[in-house]
């Protein structure tokens, strides 16, 4: 059945797709429980560079594996990854995350609920927020950790300057 499922849902979700996250907006809400049982909320992790990866174990499970240097190299920068997964078991999703050794936050969707509202058109899509929770990127496709990289110490770099900028221009 999901397999039947999932196919009808990509092909649904631009149905009445009016507008979808788009870059320089606020993305909707994701809160839900990791595969350990942590509460996970977006709205918590402002002061972060956030990295939102939808993908399913279809076709994307074996391209988490880029994610991981990226996030060991940048997590005491501040940044953190979400990957949602989309319509596969938890036990699936968690198989997936300890063969792989993946130590970032692993969030099933098994309902495709998050997948609906951030109204996803394929696998794996990735979006990029910003340390105020502001959409800086979308990116629909694998993506290799050398452009993801680039990507993370871009958004560091924006942050640092905004921050001298703005202790130069605070009266001391």
């Amino acid at each position: 059945m999901p397999a039947l499922f999932l196919p009808a849902l990509l092909l649904c979700s631009g149905c009445d797709e009016k507008r979808g996250v788009k870059i320089g907006e606020n993305p909707p809400a994701v809160s839900g429980k990791d595969l350990q049982g942590r509460s996970v909320d977006l709205a918590h992790l402002k002061g972060k560079v956030v990295v939102i990866y939808f993908w399913t174990n279809s076709c994307c499970g074996d391209t988490l594996k880029e994610l991981e240097p990226v996030y060991l190299r940048n997590k005491n920068k501040g940044l953190e990854i979400l990957a949602i997964n989309v319509m596969d078991s938890r036990k699936d999703v968690a198989s997936i995350a300890s063969n792989n050794r993946l130590t970032f936050t692993m969030l099933p969707d098994e309902h495709a609920t998050l997948f609906e509202q951030y109204k996803v058109r394929g696998f794996p899509t990735i979006f990029i927020l910003d340390k105020h929770g502001v959409v800086r990127e979308k990116i629909l496709g694998a993506i290799h950790s050398s452009k993801l990289e680039k990507l993370m110490q871009r958004q560091f770099e924006i942050h640092k300057q905004a921050e001298d900028a703005y202790q130069k221009a605070r009266p001391h």
